[in-house]
């Protein structure tokens, strides 16, 4: 209360934000971010670009956006390498396709365009197919998930020959790290966009990576890096040997409130607010629509039911044609309410007016605070809105596990409050190694090797590594020449750590079933209880939904409490242990043999021809459990990759019927 006091300086605010029952937002509101334009903004007709081209960006305005017109006075169309930071919404896309469709035009070569979620890819490859196809390019895509054929599949272009490349940063590293840059042609600009990810302590080694290794092939072209939130700009620009374009001012005003409320309170509040804000016309003749972030998926599903307005949950797990229907409602208004988690904040690209926090984790971890503003970052566009609004929904004494520092309401004042840390970029010799192999596939030169790596953020124990590597078969190095072993070929193409092609190698040596192998490296966990909640009633207890969680099997088998639960639940629980819980194991059902057993069945099913959808209503029917299709359709894909590398070490060892048995598999899960 104190802090809040002495930010507010208003004790009537301060008891609006913690009594919100009449949900007076003038009480209820922390500051307001102002909306500043300090910068002469460029004319588009004074810009030296081709006609056609300007005639296409003419269609949108008259004049560049603040920061565009920066980027643009700090040489963006001389070709100056720049890492741009500005606030979500200030139009940092388009200085990446400035400078990528100008250099195609000019002849300097194609465009990457380089992205975290496959989502945002999605959104990226119809944009640019839509916006410009009419000067003659061609726009391809390249994305992890292609591989599984479903009676729903989309045509999209994916060869290497086009003008653009919207990709992943998976999807274009796995040309590089199967050593097939060549097929990607003339390269004129590289756009790495959410280049904050290679900070990340998961994927930030292979973005990293991935950025030196295209430096190497692609040392003519132009790189923009784009990010909405970096800690240190001046650092990372001079890391990455880019000017920096910083702009820190919001085209709209963001107003930013906070309520103390019991998680009985949420729904009610949040119905309120979404109606209010969808009742609301902005200057620009759009309706005010709005974002709520909550922790997981089954949240999304359940929020977005809850509420007395048109609402849909948006997550991984949906199918892409699921996500692609709610971007065309919620793109065209008629969707008033989109309901998402925040693992998905960087994919989610919605004009919203309105941003809620339901909640301040991601999964039961707290959000940090790049999280935090790269999320409320999404509230208020300036072609749409007058102005964006944050709300942050916190619960007092709230937390998710024991574990967690500070409650709900402590990490509202903290994030509202706070500032972006920097955090050094440190890698593991694990992911040090993956990375040398990686690199090692676009270049046998030690000296570039060398080179390539020292430019990277972070530091690599390159000589001690490379001997390590040598010895352990993955590569040979003779006087200044680095060549991949066979097994070090395809532990870099498929992504593998130095332990993980260790696991299939020794796999393979053992004449193991290809199905064992991949599902011994990977499980399907992401499985929930159809009926949690009338579980969790008739039990009287709090009941997880995740089938594969804690003792949640263990509370359910428990004799008495069975026979309280409804007979066709019993059955179908019943038939679950009897195909997955019969291993034998002492530490059963803690022994992941449930897991790889269920995992099983997941590729079975999908052998009997299968789609995803079909899994899921197969899995409700016989288990009462649920799923995603997205994430069957990842797992699959991940099946699929795994199965790659289990025929090319089996090759490589002199395995061919294992080989081939694997390649048969592959092809079934192809379909």
């Amino acid at each position: 209360i104190q802090q809040i006091m002495l930010t507010t300086r208003d004790l009537d605010r301060t008891i609006g934000m913690l009594s919100p029952e009449d949900l007076d937002l003038e009480y209820t509101r922390f500051d307001t971010i102002e909306a500043q334009t300090q910068l002469r903004q460029i004319r588009i007709k004074d810009i030296p670009l081709s006609k056609k081209f300007k005639q296409i960006l003419l269609k949108k305005s008259d004049t560049l956006l603040p920061v565009q017109s920066l980027s643009v006075e700090k040489g963006l169309l001389k070709r100056k390498n720049q890492l741009v930071t500005s606030v979500t919404a200030t139009g940092k896309t388009l200085i990446g396709e400035i400078a990528g469709i100008e250099n195609i035009i000019r002849g300097h070569g194609k465009m990457l365009y380089l992205v975290p979620l496959v989502a945002l890819a999605n959104q990226k490859y119809d944009q640019f197919n839509k916006r410009y196809s009419e000067l003659g390019i061609k726009t391809s895509i390249r994305v992890g998930s292609s591989k599984i054929r479903t009676s729903k599949t989309k045509s999209m272009r994916r060869t290497l020959d086009s003008d653009i490349i919207v990709a992943t940063y998976e999807g274009l590293d796995y040309i590089l790290r199967s050593n097939d840059s060549d097929l990607l042609g003339q390269i004129g600009t590289v756009v790495i966009d959410e280049v904050h990810m290679i900070e990340d302590s998961e994927r930030g080694h292979r973005v990293d990576g991935l950025i030196g290794r295209l430096k190497y092939v692609a040392s003519g072209a132009q790189f923009i890096y784009l990010s909405a939130t970096v800690a240190k700009p001046k650092l990372l620009a001079q890391k990455l040997n880019a000017e920096l374009v910083e702009y820190e001012y919001r085209p709209v005003p963001i107003e930013r409130h906070l309520l103390f409320c019991p998680e009985s309170n949420k729904i009610r509040l949040i119905s309120k607010l979404v109606r209010d804000e969808y009742a609301k016309t902005s200057s620009k003749g759009h309706k005010g629509q709005t974002i709520i972030f909550t922790n997981s998926r089954r949240n999304c599903h359940r929020i977005a039911q809850a509420l007395p307005i048109s609402a849909a949950p948006y997550h991984a797990g949906l199918s892409l044609q699921e996500r692609k229907k709610v971007e065309r409602r919620f793109e065209k208004g008629e969707l008033p309410v989109v309901v998402t988690t925040a693992a998905l904040a960087a994919g989610v690209d919605f004009p919203a007016s309105q941003v809620i926090f339901e909640s301040l984790s991601m999964g039961i971890e707290w959000l940090t605070m790049q999280e935090f503003l790269q999320m409320l970052g999404r509230a208020g566009r300036p072609d749409f809105h007058d102005r964006g609004v944050v709300v942050v929904l916190a619960t007092p004494q709230k937390s998710y596990t024991s574990e967690q520092n500070g409650t709900e309401e402590e990490i509202a004042i903290k994030l509202l409050n706070g500032e972006m840390e920097h955090t050094d970029v440190e890698y593991g010799e694990e992911e040090q190694m993956e990375e040398i192999l990686a690199t090692a596939a676009v270049t046998s030169s030690k000296r570039d090797l060398e080179a390539i790596h020292k430019g990277m953020l972070a530091n690599y124990s390159l000589k001690a590594l490379l001997s390590r590597l040598q010895k352990k078969n993955f590569l040979n190095i003779k006087g200044d020449t680095v060549t991949l072993t066979k097994f070090g070929s395809i532990a870099a193409g498929h992504f593998l750590s130095v332990s993980k092609a260790f696991l299939i190698r020794d796999a393979v040596l053992s004449e193991r079933r290809p199905v064992e192998i991949i599902t011994n490296l990977e499980f399907f966990e992401a499985v929930y209880f159809k009926y949690a909640a009338q579980i969790s009633t008739a039990l009287k207890i709090n009941m997880p939904s995740r089938v594969f969680q804690g003792a949640s099997m263990d509370i359910v088998l428990e004799g008495e409490n069975l026979s309280r639960l409804e007979m066709k639940m019993q059955d179908q629980i019943l038939s679950f242990a009897t195909d997955f819980l019969t291993c034998g194991c002492k530490e059963s059902p803690y022994c992941g043999c449930p897991e790889r057993l269920f995992s099983e069945k997941i590729i079975d099913l999908r052998v009997d021809g299968y789609d995803p959808i079909q899994i899921v209503n197969y899995l409700e029917d016989k288990y009462g459990i649920t799923a995603y299709p997205g994430d069957l359709l990842g797992y699959l894909d991940d099946a699929i990759r795994n199965l790659d590398a289990v025929e090319k070490i089996a090759k490589a060892y002199s395995k061919k019927d294992l080989a081939n048995s694997a390649r048969h598999l592959k092809k079934l899960i192809v379909g």
